[in-house]
């Protein structure tokens, strides 16, 4: 294993330390970032095929980073700094930096068409979702993506055709599909169409007691959890 592993193991401590507001390195993250994709290089001059997927990364080094739970904190710190550039950036590393041929890169691209539009680029936005839409287009994240990208330039044609394909009558609000029907949501409340509004409201929060109720059914005595 590269040497640059045990440089992003030491950055990434610092990382966290900085989170929990122990130490403070204002450029510790994306110095980690840097560390982690010298380490996929030099790995990859000795094998081009390492690592091809995502969580690939983990498997070769037996766990002892956690990358991709660092990589979801370390976009989840850029969104929340507003470091939209940065974060853009980092996206498009990512993005191709992996074959995402097992897993889809859905979220990091729903963060990409989010910078874009807080980067006043929704025309690039929509250009992104109406190509990742021709490639995927039964996936929820990439719909409810191009439905915020819609609405950014106003056009409100494109955005309600995107919901009315996916959520019909009969469409229930689950796991899988409830970024959508927050999408939604958000689209009817700005068109002003209360009626359609309150429908999908009223999915989104029977979903949000199903949640309710089937966690609070994870409680037993002393602790234990009843699903086990």
């Amino acid at each position: 294993m590269s040497r640059k592993w045990k440089k992003f193991g030491e950055l990434t401590r610092k990382c966290y330390m900085d989170l929990a507001g122990l130490e403070k390195s204002l450029n510790c993250w994306d110095e980690a970032f840097e560390a982690l994709k010298e380490a996929v290089a030099a790995e990859r001059r000795e094998e081009p095929e390492y690592a091809a997927e995502l969580y690939a990364l983990d498997e070769e080094t037996d766990y002892e980073y956690d990358v991709q739970g660092w990589l979801e904190d370390y976009l989840d710190d850029l969104d929340m700094r507003e470091s939209k550039e940065k974060l853009l950036e980092v996206c498009d590393e990512l993005i191709g930096l992996f074959r995402w041929e097992e897993e889809k890169p859905s979220d990091i691209k729903f963060l990409k068409v989010s910078a874009l539009k807080s980067l006043g680029r929704a025309e690039e936005a929509v250009a992104f979702c109406e190509k990742w839409l021709d490639q995927e287009p039964d996936d929820y994240v990439a719909v409810a993506a191009g439905i915020y990208a819609f609405l950014e330039i106003r056009n409100m044609e494109a955005a309600e055709g995107l919901i009315r394909q996916h959520i019909h009558e009969d469409t229930e609000c689950t796991d899988e599909n409830d970024i959508l029907f927050t999408a939604a949501a958000t689209y009817y409340k700005a068109a002003g169409k209360k009626e359609e509004e309150k429908r999908i409201q009223k999915a989104l929060d029977e979903y949000e007691e199903q949640l309710e109720e089937l966690f609070s059914g994870f409680g037993g005595e002393d602790g234990e959890l009843e699903f086990f």
